[in-house]
């Protein structure tokens, strides 16, 4: 009997640490909820800390009981509710560990010593050569490694440091072989290759050196500290075009969508960013670039900082997925359904054609991961002169309907994002949600913290009680420009890029539009509608009206110019203006052409004004003819030819004149015209 007595004992207590163990484990776990109710988790605690202590009374009671039910019951719902406690616990830890990996700010990062020189094999090949680098002291795959290289390999020593005010100058000074080598992102071949010239890239080039080490990602800054996702706030999604996994190193941000929600509301916008936008970016020095370069360098700052200038709005969070996130994503929620307008091919995540292109029908389609993101990406027609439709004509000149162009790539951006959270949100079960962060974990990036995903509760929360899913308003935005190919010249590449100019009234609209949702303003309510078969309603896509605006102002050639109206030029323009004699190298004060003659102008034409504070002319001293001896004998007949002479020189100048120059009412009407 005393034998019986102890091992019931022995068990009791095992079993009362049990249940002590696994209500400390779930403790734990909710305690890093910090988000969730404190009321329903501190609830939750002293419940379990309540079967904790009445378990432990009946099992202790049941040691000097003779009967085995009362020991076998309690002992049953120990284990049970153990059981419950560690899976529970081990889901919740998970959870959050996984959700708290994708906000770590401490990433590897890459850099590559590049050349065109085949000579050249290694970095020890490098004597007396001129080697290249960023000067952005905050680019880290640029600048900080490029330096650490240097500094390592003692590569100062032997050759010429020469810095670049950004990647593109460098790139072009590298192809032009000012220099002969420089340092990039080593994902430079994804950055460059759909660049005019730099198509072949990855066969033309050679990499002689590759570092890389881990660093801390400044990215945390660009969130407000009063940002939460329980408040109105803002988030700039960035898709990167990269075939191979990963999100830290540089990038071209072919997908650039600012998201706004009001949770008040339930109302967000989706305002869609072409890649081809051509304006001022946060990080290139007041010149004009592509708004899809601002995710090169080492951060995404600059492109958040762009987009925060361009709409007046206040950035707080940041999400950045690469391609190969996009087909993980998409396949790990089961693939969406899309309605697609247009049947098309594309290359596939790795930027391959042949048999592994991609083909999309038209109609409403259940797509994979590849399939979703070759509509993510498409703008291309079979035979449109590009290199992606070159490839179309091969593989499949018969889909080729449909209007391509980035307008339309960000409407079936949209159409994406959309069917990705509508397949999320079936989701229910744990293990399914937990493989989806996992697959995605290595190609996606964000600033969002642990703490800011378990503010959600309380929005998820309202949602389930109210069942409101279907209540949540999206307006679709999108920012529309027009084309200045062929018109706008680019400095830092020295060539005329295709890019878009965008329209002030668009960028005005979709402000309006962002701060009143933001800002709880109340939307008029629509209260007539009619209904058509034969014109279906159509989705409305703010930002895209006909906007009526002057072509941006670019700089003129001035060579046939007077000084009077070259003045006037720049001053109608609010740019300064400067003479230096091209022999001397200093500035000169001139007021007409009777001592200089025009040489060249420094910035070339085409330029957009608004990049310039100065002109510069650069301007040569005339000759003057020193007359002989015999020139100075005051004959009649000499007096007559030296007034012939004269004349006749007078007469020239005033027809080149006249042919070569406009007059100041015609340049200022050129002036009012491009302003």
């Amino acid at each position: 009997m005393k034998k019986k007595k102890i091992i019931k004992c022995i068990l009791s207590i095992i079993l009362i640490i049990l249940q002590l163990v696994s209500t400390l484990f779930i403790a734990y776990s909710l305690i890093l909820y910090k988000g969730v109710e404190t009321f329903y988790r501190v609830y939750g605690l002293i419940i379990l800390i309540y079967l904790l202590l009445f378990f432990s009374y009946l099992l202790l009671r049941s040691i000097k009981k003779k009967k085995l039910i009362s020991f076998i019951i309690p002992s049953i719902l120990v284990i049970i509710l153990s059981s419950i406690l560690f899976t529970g616990s081990y889901y919740l830890n998970k959870v959050y560990k996984t959700i708290n990996e994708y906000s770590n700010n401490e990433n590897m990062y890459y850099s590559s010593l590049i050349t065109y020189d085949k000579t050249l094999n290694n970095e020890k090949d490098l004597k007396d050569k001129k080697i290249g680098i960023v000067n952005d002291k905050n680019d880290i795959e640029g600048n900080i490694l490029p330096l650490e290289v240097i500094d390592k390999l003692k590569l100062e020593d032997n050759n010429k440091i020469i810095k670049y005010d950004s990647t593109m100058e460098l790139l072009y000074a590298l192809k032009n072989k000012e220099v002969d080598a420089g340092f990039f992102s080593s994902n430079y071949i994804d950055m460059f290759y759909s660049m005019d010239g730099f198509e072949n890239i990855e066969e033309e080039t050679k990499v002689l050196y590759k570092y890389e080490k881990e660093y801390k990602s400044t990215d945390e800054e660009i969130k407000n500290e009063t940002a939460s996702l329980n408040k109105p706030f803002s988030m700039l999604f960035i898709g990167v075009d990269s075939s191979n996994d990963g999100v830290t190193s540089g990038y071209n941000a072919d997908v650039l969508l600012l998201v706004t929600f009001n949770p008040s509301t339930l109302r967000a916008t989706l305002t869609s960013i072409p890649r081809d936008m051509y304006l001022k970016t946060a990080c290139s020095n007041g010149l004009y670039r592509r708004i899809n370069t601002t995710t090169w360098g080492s951060s995404s700052s600059c492109a958040v900082q762009t987009v925060e200038n361009l709409f007046d709005v206040d950035i707080d969070y940041y999400a950045k997925i690469n391609f190969k996130g996009v087909v993980n994503l998409v396949n790990a929620v089961g693939g969406i359904d899309v309605d697609v307008n247009y049947a098309f091919c594309e290359q596939n995540s790795s930027r391959k054609w042949g048999k592994n292109t991609i083909f999309v029908d038209a109609g409403m389609q259940h797509l994979n991961g590849e399939q979703a993101l070759a509509l993510a990406r498409n703008r291309h027609k079979p035979n449109d002169g590009s290199n992606v439709g070159k490839q179309m004509a091969k593989l499949c000149p018969d889909r080729n309907s449909g209007s391509r162009n980035d307008y339309q790539r960000g409407k079936n951006q949209m159409k994406v994002i959309m069917g990705i959270v509508n397949a999320a949100t079936k989701i229910n079960d744990p293990n399914k949600a937990i493989d989806i962060l996992e697959k995605i974990k290595s190609n996606f990036q964000t600033n969002i913290t642990s703490k800011d995903v378990m503010s959600l509760y309380n929005l998820g929360k309202s949602l389930v009680i109210t069942d409101s899913t279907n209540l949540v308003n999206v307006q679709r935005l999108q920012l529309s420009g027009y084309s200045v190919w062929g018109k706008v010249y680019d400095s830092t590449s020295k060539s005329y890029p295709a890019v878009t100019i965008p329209y002030k009234g668009s960028i005005s609209d979709i402000k309006n539009e962002i701060k009143a949702n933001l800002n709880n303003s109340k939307i008029t309510a629509i209260k007539n509608i009619t209904f058509d078969l034969n014109n279906l309603y159509k989705d409305t896509v703010l930002g895209q009206d006909k906007y009526s605006e002057s072509s941006i102002a670019t700089l003129k050639s001035l060579s046939g110019y007077s000084v009077p109206e070259i003045k006037s030029y720049a001053s109608n323009n609010g740019i300064k203006v400067k003479f230096v004699d091209v022999d001397t190298k200093q500035e000169v004060t001139i007021n007409d052409w009777s001592e200089y003659s025009f040489y060249s102008q420094k910035e070339h034409k085409d330029i957009i004004l608004d990049e310039l504070d100065t002109i510069t002319i650069n301007v040569k001293k005339k000759l003057i003819s020193v007359p002989s001896v015999d020139d100075t004998i005051n004959t009649p007949e000499n007096n007559m030819e030296d007034t012939s002479t004269e004349n006749s020189t007078d007469n020239d100048t005033n027809t080149d004149n006249n042919e070569n120059t406009q007059t100041n009412e015609d340049l200022n009407s050129n002036s009012s015209i491009i302003n």
